[in-house]
């Protein structure tokens, strides 16, 4: 009964700390530009947080929606073992100004620490994760609501594939100047060190054919770094099979089921012989879902693309 007692207080304590924080969001951070009812519809949760006994999980796509990067891999084997997982499915699939997007993040946590009375795991692909670790440097409040970050294949470096096409090309969608090596959005990121809370895991591959030149490209610091080859030397994994791979895989639960990032030396080489991770959804669905992103790429280069990386927001400079 005692122990029951205490979980109980620390549950409204930690409940009491949450609604203090969202209380006072415009006094920890930049006021939010978009409409509640848009931020709301971008959030779509695999169960009712109320009453969650895990932290829930928050999954950022890029340059793709939450299904087309999720659906089929982590929106189903992140369920599977009793983790609830919430997704965000950005407007303009992720190709507009991040600094915009980070506000998504910056809802959806506030948000999903609320119902859940419990803090939130933050987890994305590419440049999904700088926009949950935007929202963590310039919103004040989001790192005491967040136990875990967890990325993809993320170019917290830059990736010099989309410096050289702006260069060339001297017209790509924002999301892209802002990826790209050098870009203003990612000094203004780089001068920040990372918020104190959670614990931060990168997990990537050497082989990556978009985001490099690695392990510069997706070297975090101050977060524990993990190639996929760390653990199975020259294992075959890009950019895209880094969703489905079986190590990334364990590399993440790792993190989710320890205090503290992921650790390399607790990754078993067994799983080296093993190709794909769990509950896989591959299906005509899925399909068609990945069929729709690549030939919606054309079009976003085609509709959004600017002359130059948009300007770095006042809050950021």
């Amino acid at each position: 009964m005692q122990i029951r007692t205490l979980a109980l207080a620390a549950a409204a304590l930690f409940a009491l700390t949450i609604n203090s924080a969202i209380a006072s969001a415009d006094a920890a951070g930049p006021a939010l530009t978009v409409e509640v009812d848009q931020l709301d519809s971008a959030l779509t949760c695999t169960t009712d947080l109320h009453g969650v006994d895990r932290d829930p999980v928050l999954l950022t796509p890029a340059f793709a929606t939450d299904q087309q990067s999720f659906g089929w891999n982590y929106l189903q084997s992140l369920p599977a073992l009793g983790i609830p997982v919430c997704s965000l499915s950005l407007p303009n699939d992720g190709y507009s100004d991040l600094q915009v997007s980070a506000e998504y993040v910056v809802h959806a946590v506030r948000k999903m620490a609320a119902e859940s009375n419990r803090k939130v795991v933050m987890m994305g692909h590419q440049h999904g994760p700088l926009n949950e670790l935007w929202a963590l440097e310039f919103w004040p409040d989001l790192p005491s609501l967040v136990s875990d970050f967890i990325s993809l294949a993320t170019p917290y470096n830059g990736t010099d594939s989309a410096r050289n096409g702006c260069d060339k090309a001297k017209k790509f969608p924002p999301a892209n100047w802002q990826i790209a090596s050098g870009s203003n959005y990612l000094n203004a990121l780089q001068a920040r060190p990372l918020p104190d809370g959670p614990s931060y895991t990168s997990i990537y591959t050497k082989f990556d054919e978009l985001i490099y030149p690695q392990p510069h490209a997706s070297t975090l610091t101050g977060a524990t770094n993990i190639a996929v080859q760390d653990i199975c030397p020259l294992r075959p994994v890009e950019h895209f099979t880094i969703l489905g791979d079986n190590v990334a895989y364990n590399i993440v639960l790792d993190a989710l089921e320890n205090d503290g990032p992921a650790v390399r030396s607790r990754i078993s080489k067994d799983l080296c012989l093993t190709t794909l991770m769990p509950e896989l959804v591959l299906s005509a669905d899925s399909a068609s879902s990945n069929f729709e992103y690549f030939t919606g790429v054309p079009r976003h280069f085609l509709e959004d693309s600017v002359a130059a990386e948009p300007e770095l927001a006042s809050y950021a400079k």
